[in-house]
């Protein structure tokens, strides 16, 4: 009825609303609002694989960079806040083509707490050996 209409969205769908928002604001500008990627910029997140299975890839990749940080306005994954961060993996983990589960904050603070000395930026090679 109309009392429903008014009810705020569910947890769930406010995260992936938050998420929404931060890759518009700090994603998008390379990876395309489409998902779709910048040749030669950024790949594609829309249907890749790095991005929907297993999540500690993407969390890795977020954090870390692939074969080269990932920098964005001077920010990388290791300055956005963990919150926003699992919001917006989430996002790209459901957006366009992608139908995985969402990331969750513990799930950040595990890798991070794993890795916490790594300076390098990720490999494909050592990526795809987490299964």
């Amino acid at each position: 009825g109309e009392i429903d209409e008014l009810q705020p969205a569910s947890d769930t769908e406010a995260f992936v609303n938050r998420g929404k928002a931060v890759y518009e604001t700090v994603c998008a500008l390379c990876h395309d609002l489409t998902g779709s990627g910048k040749p030669a910029q950024a790949p594609p997140l829309a249907g890749s694989e790095w991005v929907t299975d297993p999540v500690e890839r993407i969390i890795r990749i977020a954090l870390h960079g692939l074969s080269g940080p990932i920098t964005v306005l001077g920010e990388d994954g290791r300055r956005i806040p963990e919150e926003d961060l699992a919001a917006v993996l989430t996002y790209i983990r459901q957006a366009w083509v992608n139908k995985s589960p969402a990331v969750s904050v513990e799930e950040i603070r595990a890798v991070k707490a794993a890795h916490a000395g790594r300076t390098q930026p990720w490999t494909a090679d050592e990526l795809k050996k987490i299964q």
